[in-house]
């Protein structure tokens, strides 16, 4: 009976402590969640620099992976630019088809067929077209590419050639089914995703491109931008001096305050402030943010479940970035050991400045909070390094993913270190010392004469720890030479 008693103490010290630790951590993880919050709220008073407003001879497009997305980035500049008589193309790359939440509501039902998304992404048409009419943009310049709504990051990083289509979970088609997409019957892979991107952008010859932001959390955003700066890298257009410009909708808790604020500025998030995204302020004149706001209200299929938030978008000004030019510098010949130690990175700046604490999880596991990306190449090798807020750690896992795009065909590549610090790739030289990993991978792994994209995320088991998103990175000489 002793026995059964202390081993009953022993259980219910160990069920004690065990939630007193979860308790400590939810405690710790609300504090985090609640700073990045306040950085957020703070952000919005602090002053960016005036964006100059569409005029005559500009040329615009604007890409967006979803309707509603155009009107939510770019909203009071389409008005504006109609206003002031640009020439605008509106693309949308998905119909929205796979928003389940939205098709149950929208019939009434949680048994949610194929038949019953297509509708519903016919209807979400009909809203864009309803939306865009409100800020003065008619029919004839808006596309709808017809591709899989939240299928397009599988497009850019899996399905990737004719022989490999995606199937949507929402149609169960490998194909488009919309017959008024630019391409019907279009194939659900990257390659003809991006010859549509590509075949639009010859045909408008734009001035200026409105894309998602990379470091927007929905995989169709960054997926977006991942495809229309490839089509920009093809060389039917590579030399053409078009002007990229960036916007954002979904990232964390972000815009604050939430619902509807129409006296009160939008402002990036903290963490992605004091990035390397050049941000800007269009400032929108009162009928302008009037007909923004009508136009968010078309959108009543969305507004019925995520009213607070599509609404929060709805204020005085609007913001996009503008990105550097992320450079692989041409380094001689072992200019560069692979020992974790940065000395001999002096006078490299970083291709990718990630924005840091941004995250619950990277803000208690500051090893994997990515704080920058060096790269830099000789003839035989590319050089990664990677930075991070601290010491790195065993439990972490480490991935840094590549893909390259040579005309319509695409390679992909991964280094995978740890746990334990452990590199999973024989032909890679990998070092790592404090808080920074150093690579050297062989350039024959790349099939890309100068454009290559790069991705680090870290995960602790299956939780993300940080994502840095993919960045494009242009090597100062060809890789051919």
């Amino acid at each position: 009976m002793s026995d059964n008693n202390s081993f009953r103490r022993v259980l219910r010290f160990a069920i004690l402590g065990s939630a007193i630790i979860a308790a400590v951590a939810a405690a710790v993880a609300l504090v985090v969640q609640f700073s990045i919050h306040l950085a957020n709220e703070w952000e919005q008073y602090a002053l960016l620099p005036s964006m100059s407003p569409p005029h005559t001879e500009d040329r615009i497009i604007v890409f967006a992976p979803h309707s509603d997305d155009e009107t939510l980035g770019c909203g009071g500049l389409l008005a504006l630019a109609s206003r002031n008589g640009a020439k605008l193309r509106i693309v949308l790359i998905t119909n929205g088809d796979g928003y389940r939440v939205g098709v149950a509501r929208a019939f009434g039902t949680i048994k949610i067929t194929p038949e019953m998304c297509i509708r519903y992404a016919q209807k979400r048409q009909e809203e864009t077209y309803a939306a865009l009419e409100m800020l003065k943009v008619p029919r004839l310049n808006v596309t709808f590419l017809g591709y899989p709504d939240r299928g397009i990051a599988a497009l850019w990083y899996k399905n990737w050639a004719p022989d490999e289509l995606y199937i949507s979970h929402a149609t169960r088609m490998s194909r488009s089914p919309y017959p008024n997409a630019f391409r019907p019957n279009a194939p659900y892979c990257g390659e003809s995703l991006l010859a549509d991107i590509e075949r639009i952008i010859l045909n408008e010859k734009p001035t200026d491109i409105y894309l998602p932001h990379p470091c927007d959390n929905h995989p169709d955003h960054w997926a977006t931008y991942c495809f229309v700066t490839a089509a920009l890298a093809q060389p039917s257009i590579l030399h053409s001096s078009i002007r990229l410009h960036t916007y954002l909708v979904h990232r964390g808790d972000w815009p604050t305050p939430k619902g509807d604020h129409p006296n009160q500025p939008l402002a990036p998030p903290y963490a992605l402030a004091n990035g390397d995204t050049k941000w800007e302020s269009l400032s929108l004149p009162a009928d302008i943010a009037a007909m923004k706001r009508a136009a968010i209200r078309k959108y009543k299929s969305q507004t019925a479940i995520e009213r607070g938030f599509l609404t929060s978008f709805a204020r005085t000004n609007e913001i996009f970035g503008d990105l550097p030019i992320r450079k692989v510098m041409s380094i001689a010949d072992n200019a560069i050991t692979v020992d974790g130690n940065s000395e001999d990175w002096r006078g490299i700046l970083p291709a990718v400045v990630d924005a840091v604490g941004d995250y619950v999880v990277a803000g208690l596991s500051k090893g994997g909070d990515v704080r920058a990306i060096y790269a830099c190449a000789d003839k035989r090798n590319l050089y990664v390094r990677i930075d991070c807020v601290r010491q790195l750690s065993k439990r972490l896992r480490y991935t840094i993913d590549f893909r390259s795009i040579e005309g319509s065909k695409a390679s992909r590549y991964s280094v995978v270190i740890g746990p334990r610090l452990k590199c999973n790739t024989a032909d890679v030289l990998a070092a790592y010392k404090g808080k920074t990993i150093e690579l050297a991978v062989p350039l024959k792994r790349f099939k890309a004469d100068r454009n290559l994209y790069i991705r680090v995320e870290t995960k602790l088991v299956k939780l993300i720890v940080d994502d840095t998103g993919w960045h494009d990175l242009k090597f100062e000489r060809s890789l051919s030479l």
